[in-house]
């Protein structure tokens, strides 16, 4: 067999391999196996008094990339299925760093993970596969905007995990059973997907019922924080085939503490609640057959012709609800469709005609009108730059563009340039 000579640590075509250790190694020829790149076809030529024995090679997992890159990994005694796993492999563990690191690279902690990033990783995946992986304790603090909320904020190695659990495996599990319009924390649906359905549902119900008709809107009290676990367990357990990846989301799920309560602030945890309040979705839609539903977390919406029908969903809906632990708070109301109704800061109205106006909160007005004001004092006082001001009302503007709100923005427009003129 030809000679394999040892590589030259400056060539870039070189393969490198991580020791146990978690230390890069790149003097591949002189590796345990013998081993060194072939760079015209990218496979390992292992010469004979070098050979791996076939009892060793068992126990270990050889995963490639494309580059040829090879790991080894230490099998571990819960079996080939966890393994196998593809949120377990290196290379779906380190494209959910490359997401996860996203817009929040700035971070001390984060650009610090990540300046080890490969070795990180590779240790990422070696406690999973040993099962001595353990979740970091959250970091917990309150947002005052829009209300205010208490957040579990996720530390980066175990957001690396979860967004590799979610993109490989979780979301496509859980997801697949979802009605249309369940619209919340789903790729290709949102704030803007929710609102223009919320548009065609009243369309629909026109060109039957004209504007002869109620709405019923719904809101969840303390959804996240009154979700118990075993709940949340089943509503997964029902969704997911894979015993590794249901082990999983359970100790994320452990991890928020005592036996109620999902924290805001992780990826999983939208998805679990999502799933949560699945099945009363198909509920309404297939046994109460009411045609125009629509949800967003834990507010939704049923329009009808019958109020005494909707008052019948009514009972049904919080008899399902307490089954799971839940009830309704006390924003639950009905209103008719030619009054309109506010729906996630937003007024719909249906005209005499059938057109639909979205109209922004009057509340969400004059929040930016004072905000504007505040800042613009600030930037006078050399407290703030110039550039924070523009940002408040350009994200304003966006959100306003989503209605029917020309003069609303003509108005603060004004006022914007106004307050700049003065801090110029």
């Amino acid at each position: 067999m030809k000679a394999i000579s040892s590589p030259n640590p400056s060539n870039g075509n070189n393969v490198r391999n991580v020791n146990p250790s978690g230390a890069l190694n790149n003097n591949n020829a002189n590796n345990g196996n013998g081993c060194a790149p072939d760079y015209e076809n990218c496979q390992i030529k292992v010469s004979h008094q070098a050979e791996i024995s076939a009892s060793h090679a068992r126990s270990l997992d050889l995963s490639s990339d494309k580059e040829g890159t090879y790991i080894r990994d230490v099998s571990t005694s819960r079996g080939v299925d966890a393994i196998d796993s593809d949120f377990y492999s290196f290379k779906s563990l380190y494209h959910g760093l490359r997401k996860a690191q996203r817009n929040v690279i700035w971070k001390d902690s984060v650009s610090f993970y990540s300046l080890n990033n490969l070795k990180q990783t590779h240790r990422l995946r070696q406690s999973l596969l040993d099962n001595s992986y353990e979740i970091s304790p959250y970091q917990i603090f309150t947002i005052h905007e829009p209300k205010e909320r208490e957040i579990a904020a996720t530390r980066i190695r175990d957001r690396q995990f979860q967004r590799s659990l979610c993109d490989s495996y979780l979301y496509r599990a859980v997801t697949k059973g979802f009605i249309r319009d369940n619209c919340a924390c789903q790729r290709g649906k949102g704030v803007d997907d929710v609102l223009n359905r919320m548009d065609c549902h009243l369309h629909r119900f026109y060109r039957h019922h004209g504007t002869d008709g109620w709405i019923l809107k719904c809101d969840i009290h303390h959804y996240f924080a009154e979700t118990s676990h075993e709940v949340a367990k089943a509503a997964i357990r029902k969704r997911v085939d894979n015993d590794e990846a249901y082990r999983r989301v359970c100790d994320i799920i452990d991890s928020f503490g005592t036996d109620k309560g999902i924290g805001l602030g992780s990826q999983v945890s939208q998805l679990i609640e999502l799933a949560v309040l699945d099945d009363l979705d198909h509920y309404i839609k297939e046994q109460l057959h009411i045609e125009h539903y629509l949800r967003y977390m834990d507010d939704f919406i049923l329009i009808h012709e019958s109020k005494d029908y909707l008052k019948q969903c009514l009972a049904q809906i919080k008899v399902k609800l307490a089954s799971i632990g839940l009830e309704l708070n006390d924003k639950t109301a009905f209103t008719k469709v030619s009054q309109g109704v506010r729906f996630l800061k937003w007024k719909f109205s249906v005209t005499p005609t059938g057109k639909v106006i979205r109209k922004l909160s009057k509340r969400s007005i004059v929040k930016e009108r004072r905000k504007l004001k505040k800042l613009g004092n600030k930037v006078q006082e050399k407290k703030l730059h110039l550039s924070v001001l523009a940002n408040s009302f350009n994200s304003w503007l966006a959100n306003a563009r989503r209605g029917n709100a020309e003069k609303e923005i003509s108005q603060m427009r004004a006022i914007y340039l106004n307050t700049l003129r003065r801090c110029i």
